[in-house]
């Protein structure tokens, strides 16, 4: 079976997912996600959830920062030797039920994808993609996705790009921080990035490590995570910004995971050939460079217009430090799921006491809609 797409994704082969055995009804889940896309809007909600939504006592927070695997996408990292994970609709469901999660958006967390040939990755991320479209669609109103696209691979990137956001209706774009020794900032990426600002996409980043610094400190239990996805994230961030692409794409809505690394704790630094009042009444004054042309004039400013989530930095310290630096307009509510629940989340961002009532409903819910205003029904 051909899955004719339109025009851009017809210029290359897409790629058709084989049933290896590891997954039985992969292939009839695929045929019925792809009639029933036909036949209904993602954008409509069952007249049930409706109700549902509108009896909901809780904080119908959206937890943009929310993972998922398939059980195929299980058997990929494993046979490549990649980490073994779990994850359990039910567990999920269950957890957003009893925690006042109104909808989540899925996502493949680190290591993404990088085992085997272009035509393989192809061919993982459009299953990702479907098999989070199939969950949206047999769970109304309770889950939305952020698609992977193989970035590298521009031609791939492009078709998916069209497909996800038209066909599957996903909302939006998921990428990591970097691929290799190339972080978001690389011109190379620029012919997706004309794509996603002509649809003023948004765009999720979730750290991964980078080739440089992988398992550098073998004494110190899981580096990658405890040290490199904050740093990578700055990295990330850095590059976006200083390298003029956040000017020269205005239009993408960019979402940083973690509260954007370690950005709020190294802000002096970032304000590089400028100063700024980071805090109301108080300069800050930045490093003595004088930033190339294609360099926004405020630096604070790009990082004001981006978005961060919460995901395991519910604390004081870490969101005292962000809440500082941008504005809460700009913080939105994300778990980590599974690895961290909801009631975590939730507990932290109360018990720390840097938001008042009325940021802490914008940050669960109000701030995301923003973004993705097809969960206001909800």
């Amino acid at each position: 079976m051909k899955i004719k797409n339109s025009s851009m994704a017809a210029r290359y082969e897409n790629p058709e997912v084989v049933d290896d055995g590891s997954s039985a009804s992969f292939t009839a889940r695929r045929r019925r996600l792809l009639a029933a896309i036909v036949g209904i809007g993602a954008a409509s909600l069952s007249a049930r959830t409706r109700v549902l939504a509108r009896t909901d006592p809780g904080p119908k927070r959206i937890d943009v920062h929310h993972h998922f695997v398939p059980g195929f996408y299980r058997d990929y990292l494993v046979s490549n030797g990649g980490p073994p994970f779990k994850w359990d609709l039910t567990a999920d469901l269950d957890d957003m039920s009893k925690n006042g999660t109104a909808a989540a958006i899925l996502s493949i967390t680190t290591p993404g994808y990088p085992f085997g040939s272009s035509e393989s990755i192809r061919k993982i991320i459009r299953a990702c993609n479907e098999e989070a479209a199939n969950l949206r669609m047999q769970n109304p109103g309770k889950f939305g996705s952020f698609a992977a696209i193989p970035i590298i691979d521009t031609a791939g990137a492009l078709g998916e790009i069209e497909y996800s956001l038209d066909t599957l209706k996903a909302d939006g774009i998921g990428v990591f921080t970097s691929y290799g020794d190339k972080w978001l900032g690389d011109p190379v990426f620029h012919p997706v990035y004309e794509e996603l600002n002509r649809r003023k996409a948004v765009v999720y980043v979730h750290p991964t490590a980078p080739n440089c610094c992988a398992n550098l400190l073998p004494r110190v239990p899981n580096e990658g995570a405890l040290i490199e996805y904050g740093t990578d994230t700055t990295r990330s961030i850095a590059d976006l910004v200083f390298s003029g692409t956040t000017t020269r794409f205005p239009d993408i809505k960019w979402i940083w995971s973690h509260a954007g690394g370690t950005m709020p704790f190294l802000i002096e630094r970032f304000l590089t050939g400028a100063e700024a009042e980071v805090v109301p009444g108080i300069l800050t004054k930045g490093q003595h460079f004088e930033l190339p042309a294609n360099v926004p004039h405020s630096v604070l400013s790009e990082l004001r217009k981006m978005y961060y989530d919460t995901a395991q930095t519910a604390n004081p310290v870490a969101l005292g430090a962000l809440r500082k630096v941008v504005p809460t307009t700009q913080i939105v509510f994300g778990t980590d799921y599974w690895f961290r629940t909801t009631a975590e989340t939730a507990q932290g961002l109360v018990s720390s006491k840097v938001f008042s009532d009325r940021e802490l409903l914008a940050i669960n819910r109000d701030n995301a809609l923003r973004l993705l205003p097809r969960f206001r029904n909800v």
